[in-house]
């Protein structure tokens, strides 16, 4: 299935909703007082009953054009003159309001909100991206690639719009991740990943222990600046803490002292031109797979991947597994392979055969 959607999640939404339902209650605000008025004064000039009183308010004032139900008197024709100029001026004062919202795009910016709404609403198992910075984008660019359904909460409406000149149909809302309603609007509780990318450690922080909060089965990837927030991002519910600087300086080394390994690593995790990846498949319950051993399974000649670690579930590795590893429900091989070998394998642990829908 492909999906290609960054949703930037908005506080602003709202706001902008509100003001126009606020612009709209004035208008009708202005205009039931004008009939109100008008009506208790006929009927206080010209002693009419409140219903032939109503009635004459509403023909004048939508210059219907029909006649009079009795007779005015001049006071009653001045006063009546004196309402359709008030009249005049609160429709005209209503047309250049909605003019104004049709043009400067609020209404058409309320309707894209509710679509947005609607379509978190039915995102299972997404992943959501907190931060818009350079680490947020590499983020985005990798889950856009793999056509993950993935939520943006970014609150910086210029990175917002630089955003979307590189992918030009991501749908967006504006908003602060450090609240609860944000990311509650974000789909957090039917969320599996949270990426969470500020630039500031204390932000981070209080997004990790939000999100925890709300939905204790997240998968929570934090970043960190300062190495001494690593322990205290972690305490907050972060499964893993990322330091930028760290892996940045670690890689230049690598670079310099084994440039052939960082090469392959780049390959397999996507940085190449050649079409290799390392990849994670979960042993699902009820798979063929289980209480079969490795060579039984010959995963390698169905498929063309290579097994280079399991991952059992409770959390160990077996690091380059023989044919006799047995293989169980729960368990995630870690593999090398192209990607159309990698979805082959997917598709075999589900029981199904390569190819096949």
């Amino acid at each position: 299935m492909e999906v290609k959607i960054m949703l930037l999640l908005n506080k602003k939404g709202s706001t902008i909703e509100m003001e126009t339902i606020r612009k709209f209650i004035t208008i009708l605000s202005f205009l039931l007082i004008l009939i109100i008025f008008s009506t208790i004064g006929i009927m206080l000039i010209e002693q009419w009953s409140f219903l032939d009183a109503l009635w004459h308010t509403i023909i004048t004032i939508s210059t219907v054009g029909y006649g009079e139900v009795h007779p005015l008197s001049t006071t009653g024709k001045i006063f009546t003159m004196f309402v359709i100029i008030i009249a005049f001026i609160v429709f005209a004062y209503g047309a250049s309001t909605v003019a104004s919202m049709i043009f400067e795009g609020e209404l058409q910016e309320i309707f894209i909100i509710k679509r947005i709404e609607k379509m978190i609403s039915k995102l299972k198992e997404h992943t959501i991206v907190c931060g818009l910075g350079r680490t947020g984008q590499a983020a985005i660019k990798e889950l856009w690639k793999e056509e993950i359904p993935f939520v943006v909460i970014e609150k910086d409406k210029a990175r917002i719009e630089e955003t979307k000149t590189k992918y030009p149909n991501l749908i967006y809302i504006i908003g602060d991740a450090t609240q609860d309603e944000v990311l509650i609007k974000a789909g957090i509780k039917s969320a599996a990943n949270l990426i969470v990318a500020t630039a500031d450690d204390a932000d981070n922080l209080f997004i990790t222990l939000s999100a925890k909060n709300l939905n204790p089965k997240l998968r929570i990837v934090a970043r960190a600046n300062r190495e001494e927030n690593v322990l205290k991002l972690k305490r907050a519910g972060a499964t893993e803490v990322i330091l930028p600087n760290v892996i940045g300086g670690l890689r230049m080394a690598s670079l310099a002292i084994r440039p052939s390994v960082v090469t392959f690593l780049d390959i397999v995790t996507h940085h190449g031109e050649i079409d290799l990846r390392l990849e994670e498949v979960k042993i699902p319950k009820g798979s063929p797979f289980h209480g079969k051993l490795l060579k039984d399974l010959e995963i390698p000649k169905k498929t063309g991947v290579i097994v280079i670690s399991i991952k059992r579930g409770d959390g160990s590795f077996i690091l380059n597994p023989t044919s006799t590893t047995m293989i169980l429900e729960g368990d995630s091989l870690i593999i090398i392979g192209t990607r159309e070998q990698a979805e082959n394998l997917k598709k075999l642990v589900k029981g199904r055969e390569p190819g096949k829908i």
